[in-house]
């Protein structure tokens, strides 16, 4: 078991196979800044705004999308984010903004996030055909206990928490579906513990699935790479577009997920920027709801 491990007080938990060993201060070192100042609160329509521009870019680097085709004129993507504690921060920012004031201290929060000791992903699953009950409708299943993590040791980590409804039939032509998603911090591996990102070998988080249903057929496997940066070290920050134009109406006003972005599989998605502005806006609020 690694030291760090041991001097954090580390157990083994029987039931899930997690370790615990990481303190509140190692999982927020990056969350210590000071936050924006009101004077950027938004104005409407496209201008280069750097609160916004870092939160799109934040959750743009902390996803991956796998489009399934549904039949020959539809489709289906899963977007998988890591809710990574950059891009917490950049959350809270977008909120500062939002109301123009400092929310009350926010380090209850982060605490409270890192002591339920878990890796936090958000799943959403949206169709080509949501909310449009004129179209041929399919039924997407997903095995959400085989979507593992594979890291650098070669351990699998099944989810420890997963939101219920991911793991039910999914009806294309109803509203999308989305939840939360959670897997250990640590596992024990032989003689010891595996840390399930390990920032000196996992460079990239792996998240892979043996199958997924359409229509009680198998549509194959799949995977979702997202790129990977330690919580241990301040080192080099994501590649943020924290200058970006932003679309201040496309992702303050996003309070449901958008359709699926342009892609092989779906030529007449939403363009890249417009899709990412549209998430962003979803996602900021489905973290950031009663979390205060």
């Amino acid at each position: 078991m690694p030291a760090e491990a041991l001097q954090n007080g580390a157990q083994s938990n029987g039931a899930s196979g997690s370790v615990s060993g990481m303190s509140v201060d190692q999982a927020f070192a990056l969350l210590q800044g000071t936050p924006p100042d009101a004077g950027l609160i938004p104005v409407t329509g496209v201008e280069i705004n750097p609160v916004l521009g870092m939160l799109v870019g934040e959750t743009k680097y902390w996803s991956d999308v796998q489009t399934i085709k549904l039949d020959d004129l539809s489709q289906a993507q899963i977007v998988v984010t890591f809710i990574s504690p950059q891009l917490i921060h950049a959350m809270f920012n977008s909120e500062i903004s939002r109301i123009g004031y400092a929310v009350s201290n926010p380090q209850p929060a982060l605490d409270a996030i890192a002591a339920r000791d878990e890796l936090i992903f958000f799943m959403t699953v949206i169709t080509s055909t949501n909310n449009n009950i004129n179209t041929t409708s399919h039924k997407i299943q997903i095995p959400i206990q085989q979507m593992v993590i594979m890291n650098a040791d070669d351990v699998v980590a099944p989810p420890l928490h997963d939101d219920h409804v991911l793991a039910q039939p999914i009806n294309s032509s109803y509203e999308p579906v989305f939840g939360y998603l959670t897997y250990p911090i640590a596992m024990i591996h032989g003689a010891g513990c595996s840390w399930i990102l390990n920032p000196t070998y996992n460079k990239r988080i792996i998240i892979t699935i043996p199958d997924i249903f359409v229509d009680d057929k198998s549509t194959g496997s799949y995977t979702w790479a997202i790129s990977y940066s330690s919580l241990f070290k301040v080192g080099t920050p994501a590649p943020s577009q924290a200058s970006m134009a932003v679309d201040t109406n496309l992702v303050s006003n996003s309070l449901l997920p958008p359709s699926p972005m342009v892609g092989l599989l779906t030529p007449n998605g939403l363009p890249e920027d417009t899709f990412w502005q549209m998430y962003s806006g979803f996602l900021w609020r489905q973290v950031m709801q009663g979390i205060y």
